[in-house]
C-alpha cells in the first residue's frame, strides 16, 4: 500500500502549526511539525519528507537558514521548501529565492491557495523524480559492460556541480549539471565490451572505436530541449582546451562550458579509480597529474578558469570521493534515501 505524502510544517507558533495540520490532514496528507529549523533538520534526517512548509522568522534557525541547509545536503536537496511569511515584500522573496525556496505563501494563509500550491509542488516533484530516475537508469545501463562500477557517474555529477557553483553559475544550472553530467559516457553502450574491459592499453584501431562513443552518446540522448546539456556533455567531454581532443578537435570556448567542467571532474575520478591496466592514484597524485601533467594529461587540456576552481575546491573533491567511494550503487535513481 502506498504511503500518504508527508509534509513537514515548521513554525515557532503552535497556532500556525495546528492550522496547517487542520487544513492538510483532511486531504490525505500526513503532517509532521517542528518549531524551528534545527528541529526540522533533525526530523528530516529520520523520516521521509515530501515537502517542507517553513515560516521565515523563527528562533534558533530561521526559514532561510533551514532552506540553505536542505539545499546543501545531497540527501535532502530534492525536497521542495515552500516559505510562509507575513513579510510579503520583494527583499524577502529574493532572500528566499537565493536560499533555494521552491515557492512562497503569504500570511494569513488562504486555504484554497495552500492546497493548490501543495498539490502542484508534490505533482511537479513526482515528475522530476521520474525524470531523474530515467536519466540515472540510462547512465547506469551504459556502464554495464564497462570496468567503471559503483558511483562513478554520481561522483562526476557531484564534482561538476561543486565546480559550477564555485564558478558562480546559477543554482538551476548547477542542479541541471549535477544530473546530466551522469550521461557523459552513455555512448559507451555501443563500444564492444572487449575494448572496454581490455587488460592493457588500447591499440590504434581500438582507440578509434573508443573515440566514437561521444558521437554515439549524442545520438542516444537526441535533441530534446530538456536534455540539451546532457547531449553537449556526452559529445564534447573529451574535447580539450588546446584543441587536441576528440571527436571534433574543438578549441577553447568552442567547447560548451558544461563539457569543460565535466572533463576535469571525469579525469579526477578516473585517476582515483584503479583499472585492470593501471593503478589508482591517491588524491594528491590525481591533483598533481591534472595540475602539472604527465605523459597523457596536460594542464593545457583544461579551461584555465575551470582548472583554477579545481585547485581551489580540491579538498572538497577529496571529501566527496571518500564519502561516495564505498556507498552501494543506487538502485532507484541515486537521489532519494528512505529514512
Amino acid at each position: 500500500m502506498e504511503r500518504a505524502q508527508r509534509i513537514l510544517c515548521v513554525d515557532d507558533e503552535d497556532f500556525n502549526l495546528e492550522l496547517l495540520e487542520t487544513l492538510l490532514v483532511p486531504h490525505g496528507y500526513e503532517v509532521e511539525t517542528a518549531s524551528d529549523g534545527k528541529a526540522a533538520l533533525e526530523l528530516l534526517s529520520k523520516k521521509t519528507i515530501d515537502l517542507v512548509l517553513a515560516d521565515v522568522n523563527m528562533p534558533v534557525m530561521n526559514g532561510h537558514e533551514l532552506c540553505r541547509a536542505v539545499q546543501a545536503d545531497p540527501d535532502l536537496r530534492h525536497i521542495p521548501v515552500v516559505m510562509i511569511t507575513s513579510l510579503d515584500n520583494r527583499e524577502n522573496k529574493l532572500k528566499s529565492m537565493e536560499a533555494g525556496a521552491a515557492e512562497f505563501l503569504s500570511k494569513p494563509i488562504d486555504p484554497a491557495e495552500l492546497l493548490l500550491r501543495v498539490r502542484n509542488m508534490l505533482g511537479y516533484r513526482a515528475y522530476e523524480e521520474a525524470f531523474t530516475y530515467l536519466i540515472h537508469s540510462l547512465a547506469r545501463a551504459a556502464e554495464a559492460n564497462d570496468i567503471d562500477t559503483g558511483n562513478h557517474i554520481l561522483r562526476v555529477g557531484e564534482y561538476s556541480a561543486l565546480i559550477a557553483r564555485e564558478l558562480g553559475l546559477p543554482e538551476k544550472y548547477v542542479e541541471n549539471l549535477r544530473l546530466q553530467a551522469t550521461l557523459h559516457d552513455v555512448g559507451k553502450v555501443h563500444v564492444p565490451s572487449h575494448i572496454l574491459r581490455k587488460d592493457g592499453p588500447l591499440d590504434a584501431a581500438e582507440m578509434e572505436e573508443m573515440k566514437k562513443h561521444p558521437g554515439f552518446g549524442a545520438l542516444i540522448i537526441g535533441d530534446h530541449p530538456r536534455l540539451e546539456s546532457g547531449r553537449k556533455i556526452a559529445l564534447c567531454h573529451h574535447e580539450k582546451w588546446d584543441g587536441t581532443g576528440y571527436p571534433e578537435g574543438l578549441k577553447g570556448e568552442q567547447i560548451p562550458l558544461e563539457a569543460r567542467i565535466v572533463a576535469i571532474a571525469d579525469c579526477y575520478d578516473a585517476l582515483r579509480n584503479s583499472r585492470v591496466y593501471k593503478p589508482c592514484y591517491d588524491h594528491a597524485g590525481a591533483v598533481r597529474i591534472i595540475t602539472e601533467g604527465d605523459a597523457r594529461l596536460k594542464p593545457e587540456h583544461f579551461d584555465p578558469k575551470v582548472l583554477e576552481i579545481f585547485k581551489r575546491v580540491a579538498p572538497q573533491l577529496e571529501a566527496l570521493y571518500e564519502k561516495m567511494k564505498d556507498a552501494p550503487p543506487p538502485g532507484g535513481g541515486g537521489t532519494l534515501m528512505i529514512k
